[in-house]
């Protein structure tokens, strides 16, 4: 699936800061050859944030995703939201705030899953 970029109305984006919010990786950390991807559970109104309109849906979601990239130490981000027929994902411009907000996180997520930093763990898989 190809990732969109995401053109959606700005004033209906961020409307949360989703540094504030409940925000907690989930599952495993994917590490790949160039980047090492991370899962959340968002606990807070997400069309709010993402500027999508999932709420009054029942077959309609959000899932999302960072991605840490260890050459130049450069988060990213996306979503996918997932319906019975054509699920979208958007690639999602993070702010440096939150690059480092989820940096952060990820890096929490690794210690407790793996012992180990988010650096450690890709040169685990990638030497």
């Amino acid at each position: 699936m190809k990732k969109k970029k995401n053109k959606k109305n700005i004033k209906k984006q961020r409307q949360i800061d989703v540094t504030k919010e409940d925000v907690r990786c989930c599952d495993e950390l994917i590490v790949g050859d160039e980047e090492i991807n991370a899962t959340y559970e968002l606990w807070f109104d997400v069309d709010a944030y993402f500027g999508t309109d999932t709420r009054d849906d029942d077959s309609s979601w959000i899932n999302f995703y960072t991605e840490w990239h260890p050459k130049t130490d450069d988060v990213t981000a996306y979503y996918v939201i997932d319906m019975i027929e054509n699920p979208e994902e958007h690639e999602w411009p993070l702010t440096e705030k939150e690059k480092e907000f989820f940096r952060e996180k990820m890096e929490t997520f690794c210690q407790q899953a793996d012992n180990c930093s988010l650096l450690e763990l890709w040169k685990r898989y990638n030497s």
